[in-house]
């Protein structure tokens, strides 16, 4: 860097700076306005310091740092006696200078690792020259020097101002305290400046007494003396510490001795036990190797043994699945001569009977079982019921070979029918297929114990007795629901029973009624002063009387007049469901009091009555339009259905139309609905 300033040291300093320096050219070139004319720049550099670039400038007497830009100038400046410490922090190409003023620190940032270094190595130099001095001739910060102008304070802006007239002409030598007339030495390394002429040490003014320091004095006076209080206590401290050393030095000379004096009594004993543990090592040692041998070998043969094993394993786990398979099939086979004969399962898989051969009734069912018995009768007699071979010998004789197959032919029929006699006594409809099934299997067995003789049973034979089951089923189907028809009409006539005496009670009432109406009429009519008020209502009476006989024969001659009725439990069948049925009798619900007898825990709630000249098609309608909900699929006198009342209302809306007088959606259960309240308490 080449700067002509109006001092050859600035100069010199700045030629030395190895960074970047051109944005700060002007700043060095100003750089004599704020210098004494005696004191000597030493080494310049180019930093920056809150928050401005500057250049920091180590003289022979302080360090400042320096900066201007377009809003004025700023400078630090501290005297090398008030700096506690310098420390440097460098990365590859800049570092970071701190400066500690008391308990305050200056950094210097962005500054070239050349430059920074060689600063902080100087400025350290000189703050130990100057500590070695005393601090003698070092002009206090805040001090005028000779005639330089005050510098101004830190963090102060200041106009740039032109170099002052005590500048521009070197001033007369201030008077000197005899106690610094001599110069004072400086360190070797700064013996010569950087510039090329050499240069007389300027003499030092006299340090002059600072003033005491007032409650509004200057901020680096205070800290200065409370960083001396500090030092004064540390030193304190430093000497008690000493102190503590020597005594601590000492009890360990003492404890020194007393170990090397114990060190040396049990040194031979030392030595002889360390002695037997050797030897005791080396045997256990010995004793190890021995055991790992053994172990080894041990392990060895386990590992032989092992194999042996191993191999002999799955040899038998080979033979394990074989059998396995082998059970497996057998087991298949088994299944499938396997007859079901779980009378649950059977119901289950059966549903709704049909008849294979349907006939009028079970006396129609009886003659073709006795005619189908004929039939297979007529085969054994003419031995067309089991075939063997013919050209069976025994010990050379023919005839003894067809009189063996006979008589094993003749067993195997024995067994044959003895099996479909049983499934015949055995018989209920759901259990057909499984009966049949067991017959066709038991034809198998023995086509296959006789497969030497080719005895077998005949195809037609078998065909019979397969339809003497199915006949079998059929029958006692049909006399299933014969009896429950019967049981039908039986119902059906006590019902008829009961509106005949129903109907002749009522009959015997009115003619009860009317008499005593009549007789009454004609006392009325014949007496001295009749009433006509009170014979109008007799008469009324009568006709009543007449509308009621007359729906009394109505009644009598319309079997299909009668109650159709909805009622529910739901105690017993819960609260989706509902019975619709008929009853022709006169008061309908002696009707609904019948059915909620002991068979069901609860009685029934009845949700509609609906007379109707047609009743029967009207329930036929009803159950029609439910028959998908219907309960029972089987029986159809059985009539429940999974609807709830108000689909049924909505159907009676529909069917019934005025003749639905009244409805009740929900149904009053009282004796349900106490027994719930009670099982809760």
């Amino acid at each position: 860097m080449s700067v002509q300033s109006s001092r050859p040291d600035v100069d010199a300093a700045a030629a030395a700076i190895k960074g970047i320096w051109f944005p700060v050219k002007g700043t060095v070139h100003s750089l004599p306005e704020v210098l004494a004319p005696d004191e000597m720049v030493q080494v310049l550099a180019v930093a920056h310091h809150d928050r401005a670039m500057g250049v920091l400038v180590l003289t022979d007497r302080r360090f400042l740092f320096r900066a201007q830009n377009w809003s004025g100038q700023r400078m630090v400046t501290h005297s090398f006696p008030e700096i506690t410490d310098i420390r440097w922090s460098g990365g590859l190409e800049q570092g970071v200078l701190t400066v500690f003023i008391g308990g305050w620190a200056a950094e210097f940032k962005n500054m070239d690792k050349r430059d920074g270094q060689h600063l902080a190595e100087c400025m350290r130099q000189w703050r130990q020259w100057y500590a070695a001095q005393g601090g003698a001739g070092a002009p206090q910060y805040g001090q005028p020097v000779q005639t330089a102008p005050i510098p101004p304070q830190y963090g102060q802006h200041t106009q740039a101002a032109p170099v002052p007239q005590q500048y521009a002409q070197p001033a007369p030598a201030a008077p000197v305290h005899p106690q610094y007339a001599q110069p004072a030495p400086v360190p070797p390394q700064y013996a010569a400046p950087h510039h090329a002429q050499p240069a007389s040490p300027a003499p030092v003014p006299p340090q002059s007494p600072r003033p005491p320091a007032s409650s509004g004095g200057g901020l680096f006076g205070r800290r200065r003396r409370e960083a001396e209080a500090e030092a004064a206590r540390l030193g304190d401290e430093l000497r008690a510490h000493a102190a503590d050393t020597e005594t601590l030095r000492a009890e360990n000379a003492r404890l020194q001795a007393q170990l090397s004096a114990l060190v040396g009594a049990d040194a031979a004993r030392l030595a002889q036990e360390a002695e037997r543990i050797g030897r005791t090592h080396a045997e256990r040692l010995g004793e190890l190797e021995r055991i790992d041998a053994v172990l080894d070998a041990k392990v060895e043969a386990a590992a032989v043994r092992a194999e042996g094993e191993l191999h002999g394993t799955r040899q038998r786990l080979t033979e394990m699945e074989a059998q396995a398979q082998e059970a497996e099939r057998r087991l298949a086979a088994a299944r499938g001569a396997l007859v079901v004969t779980d009378d649950l399962a059977l119901l289950q898989e059966a549903g709704i009977y049909e008849y294979r051969h349907p006939l009028a009734d079970a006396v129609a069912y009886k003659a073709e079982l006795d005619r189908i018995k004929e039939q297979y009768k007529a085969l054994t007699k003419n031995g067309r019921a089991v075939v063997g071979v013919t050209e069976w010998t025994v010990n050379g004789s023919a005839a003894e070979g067809r009189r063996m197959v006979r008589d094993f032919s003749k067993l195997m029929l024995r067994a044959y029918n003895a099996e479909a006699d049983a499934a015949v006594r055995g018989m209920k409809p759901h259990r057909l297929a499984s009966l049949v099934d067991r017959l066709v299997k038991s034809r198998e067995t023995i086509a296959k114990l006789g497969k030497t003789m080719q005895i077998q049973v005949t195809d037609q034979y078998h065909r019979l007795r397969v339809k003497e089951l199915e006949l079998t089923a059929d029958h006692l189907a049909k006399q299933e629901a014969e009896k429950e028809r019967r049981r039908e009409e039986r119902e059906r006539q006590r019902e008829e029973e009961r509106l005949e005496r129903e109907i002749a009670r009522e009959r015997a009432r009115l003619d009860k009624e009317r008499n005593r109406l009549v007789l009454a009429l004609n006392r009325a009519r014949t007496a001295g002063q009749a009433d006509a008020t009170q014979i109008a209502e007799l008469e009324r009476k009568l006709t009543d009387l007449d509308a009621e006989e007359e729906a009394i024969d109505r009644r009598e001659a319309n079997r299909r007049a009668g109650y159709v009725y909805v009622i529910s439990n739901i105690g017993a069948f819960g609260e989706s469901m509902v019975k619709i049925g008929l009853t022709r009798r006169l008061d309908p619900m002696d009707r609904v009091i019948e059915l909620g007898d002991a068979s069901v825990p609860f009685r029934f709630d009845v949700h509609a009555l609906i007379y109707s000249d047609d009743a029967v098609g009207l329930e036929r309608a009803l159950h029609q339009e439910f028959e998908p909900q219907r309960v029972n699929r089987v029986n159809a006198r059985r009539e429940f259905f999974h609807v709830t009342p108000g689909q049924v209302r909505d159907a009676l809306t529909r069917h019934a139309g005025q003749h639905l007088l009244e409805f009740h959606e929900q149904p009053d259960a009282p004796e349900w609905r106490a027994s719930v309240a009670a099982g809760r308490e």
